[in-house]
């Protein structure tokens, strides 16, 4: 499996006229970090994998520009290429060049330093994506602070203002005037966009999730070597929560009843992408009987809820999920670049197997689409609704009548590549506004902070090596 291409298509069976590159439509001839009219957004955490891809696909966005990279003490002032062609050299090394290709630097980013977070704070630019561990999430609070806007990967207070564009746009209009918004695990963001397709069609009961997640999902955090080549990692019981994770966020984003999900999560030696199977029982269960498995390709393919604006929000495929009709299909190393990796790759439909109704797999971009790319799909949207009063003001009344979904009690929660022993760290000392304690929240036990313990702390900004 080799790192994100580049490669420049158009998108397929869409209707509008797009060019897609990585990370979703690209304005043909644009490859810079001159902002040339586009608004710049800055990264933290950007010496780390994901923001190393982030800052790759700014050099092309069509309305976001790259600002400043804010990464650790120790990559502080330092070249950009050398941070990024060392860890890219480290991750080779470790994993061997059968399982691991290094991404090679942009030449568009020669000359550029790493940033402080002073610098951030001073510059002009306000949208921010993060891209740090939920430890050091207090960041964000004091870019909120300073009048921020964060767009965040991060599971620090990731309940708060959890949201998949395609599966509760309302999250964002009833929230517009919130500092902070969040996106959720990157198996969470793919199984939630099929399993939101499957509830409006048939409703959504019960469901199994088997993750087989690929190794870019730890960052720049490396496994040893016999744990991952050639071999299946279960984490369960491992520092990993991720089960508990996931099974946090899809249950809060499709509204589940306790007792109806359960997860299971391993790891498997693929480069990117991240191979998921999802059981299903529905609501119609007689209905069901008298349905084909083309039938649920075909409700799939026509699952399009925010299809309106393709071509306004440049990360938005006007369709989420791509359906493979082929036998042994999806499959991580060859369909994890649908609609530049923006798409869900959705296949293996299987109905009426004696326990479940539905049964499919399905491939999600954990780099791409469960990561920066949902982080750049809130900041669009944002945008794109601030820029449009008329049109935000037309969905108000909506908002309004919107119901808050209630949040889950259990919210110890953070992403599969926070806590990694080889993060470096950054320390600066700085004000820190207190958050407000989140009343479903039990600090006591969860292993996250979800606010900052102190009005001033020395802040350990830790981002992959």
């Amino acid at each position: 499996m080799s790192a994100l291409s580049n490669n420049v298509e158009s998108a397929p069976n869409s209707e509008v006229n797009i060019l897609v590159g990585e990370g979703g439509e690209i304005r043909e001839g644009l490859s810079t970090v001159d902002a040339m009219g586009r608004r710049p957004v800055a990264i933290i955490g950007g010496t780390g994998y994901v923001g190393r891809l982030l800052a790759r696909r700014l050099l092309s966005h069509p309305t976001f520009s790259l600002g400043p990279i804010v990464g650790s003490s120790q990559s502080e002032g330092l070249l950009y290429k050398d941070v990024w062609e060392r860890k890219e050299a480290a991750l080779k090394k470790n994993y061997g060049s059968q399982l691991w290709t290094a991404m090679e630097f942009p030449p568009e980013l020669e000359g550029m330093r790493v940033s402080s977070l002073e610098q951030l704070r001073a510059s002009e630019c306000r949208f921010v994506v993060s891209c740090v561990a939920p430890e050091v999430g207090y960041v964000e609070d004091l870019l909120v602070s300073s009048g921020f806007k964060v767009f965040s990967i991060s599971p620090y207070k990731r309940m708060d203002n959890l949201m998949v564009l395609e599966v509760n746009p309302e999250q964002l209009l009833r929230n517009i005037e919130f500092p902070l918004f969040k996106s959720p695990n990157c198996v969470s963001v793919g199984t939630s966009i099929a399993l939101k397709a499957l509830s409006d069609a048939y409703g959504v009961t019960e469901a199994s999730v088997c993750t087989f997640q690929s190794l870019s999902g730890r960052g720049d955090a490396m496994y040893p070597r016999e744990l991952v080549q050639g071999n299946v990692y279960p984490v369960w019981g491992t520092k990993e929560h991720t089960e508990q994770w996931i099974h946090n966020e899809v249950a809060s984003l499709l509204h589940m009843a306790p007792g109806t999900l359960s997860v299971r999560a391993n790891r498997v030696g693929v480069h990117i992408g991240h191979f998921i199977d999802v059981r299903v029982k529905v609501r119609d269960r007689k209905k069901m009987q008298e349905l084909t498995a083309e039938d649920v390709n075909r409700m799939f393919e026509g699952f399009a809820p925010m299809r309106a604006l393709a071509g306004h929000l440049p990360s938005l495929p006007p369709h989420p999920i791509s359906v493979q009709r082929e036998v042994g299909m999806p499959r991580p190393a060859t369909h994890n670049m649908e609609y530049g990796g923006m798409q869900v790759a959705v296949g293996n439909v299987k109905l009426n197997d004696g326990v479940w109704d539905v049964l499919f797999s399905l491939v999600v971009n954990n780099m791409v689409r469960g990561a920066y790319g949902a982080a750049l799909l809130m900041a669009e949207y944002y945008d794109h609704l601030k820029s449009h009063p008329a049109a935000l003001a037309a969905l108000t009344p909506a908002r309004a009548a919107t119901n808050v979904p209630p949040m889950l009690k259990d919210k110890s929660l953070n992403d599969e590549s926070a806590s990694k022993p080889d993060e470096e760290l950054v320390e600066t000392k700085v004000p820190v506004r207190v958050a407000r304690r989140h009343p479903n929240v039990n600090l006591d036990s969860a292993p996250y902070p979800t606010r900052c313990p102190c009005p001033f702390r020395t802040i350990s900004l830790r981002t992959p090596r």
